[in-house]
């Protein structure tokens, strides 16, 4: 058994973040958001882990949310500012990586660990994920980099409102049906099911997942400030590949391509 509260798992090509606070429905910390971008750069640096899978460990939790014990030393102390850049540097580490990053969702993923899914790029749910925001229900306010801004890009802003201003749970069926994940899965299959899908991620070209992951993260800024430069770099470095000269070998073939990332 493995006693840190969030810890790095490496299968490659695969990699698991594993949010590991079971007993406590797997709160986030301020030493778990400080620690996550660590972990983040350790999957970056690695050239064997293709695809990034976000989890929590046992059975009653994704992540519940922010550990509200901490709120009086940490969260309404001289602490408040270090707590609040923490978790932001941690949901940017999730967003800014070029990997394809997955939320394994199942049982509870509220406040927080809304966040940190929504981070993801695609977001597998069991049958039984309940999500929420319950800010409102505590008298705090999220701020564009906590979510707020990623929730409207995934709900619109209609369904953003709803559940910023009730504040209630939803299950997986009406998250589904708002856009804010993208599959419902058995809970008994929801690992084997979202290791497969990692996998048949993986085998596609890595220049070309962070082309796509670039370009749709710069499609979500206004017009004046996207990088375009940037976009178009990487379009090339995808062209002029390696990889790129595999792809079509392999579909005159009529093989399977083997990617190498360069």
């Amino acid at each position: 058994m493995i006693d840190q509260p969030i810890y790095l798992q490496k299968e490659p090509p695969l990699a698991w973040v594993v949010f590991n606070r079971p007993k406590m429905h797997n709160a986030v910390s301020l030493e778990m958001w400080q620690a996550l971008p660590n972990l983040v750069k350790e999957v970056v640096k690695d050239t064997t882990l293709r695809v990034l899978i976000i989890r929590g460990a046992g059975e009653e939790a994704f992540v519940s949310g922010a550990d509200i014990s901490q709120f009086e030393k940490v969260r309404f102390g001289v602490s408040g500012g270090e707590y609040d850049q923490a978790a932001k540097k941690a949901l940017v580490a999730l967003t800014q990586m070029e990997k394809p990053v997955i939320a394994m969702i199942h049982s509870f993923c509220m406040g927080g660990g809304c966040s940190v899914a929504m981070m993801c790029d695609i977001r597998l749910a069991a049958d039984d994920a309940k999500f929420g925001i319950p800010a409102a229900h505590l008298g705090i306010a999220y701020s564009l980099e906590r979510g707020t801004e990623r929730l409207v890009h995934l709900v619109g802003p209609a369904n953003a409102a709803e559940i910023l201003l009730t504040a209630r749970t939803y299950n997986s069926e009406e998250a589904y049906h708002m856009g804010l994940i993208n599959r419902i899965i058995p809970k008994s299959e929801l690992e084997s099911y979202t290791r497969e899908y990692a996998l048949e991620l993986a085998k596609n070209a890595p220049l070309s997942l962070a082309a796509h992951k670039v370009s749709i993260r710069e499609i979500l800024k206004p017009s004046l400030q996207r990088d375009m430069e940037k976009v178009r770099t990487l379009a090339v470095r995808c062209v002029e590949s390696e990889d790129y000269r595999e792809g079509v070998a392999a579909f005159m073939e009529k093989r399977k391509a083997k990617f190498q990332g360069w």
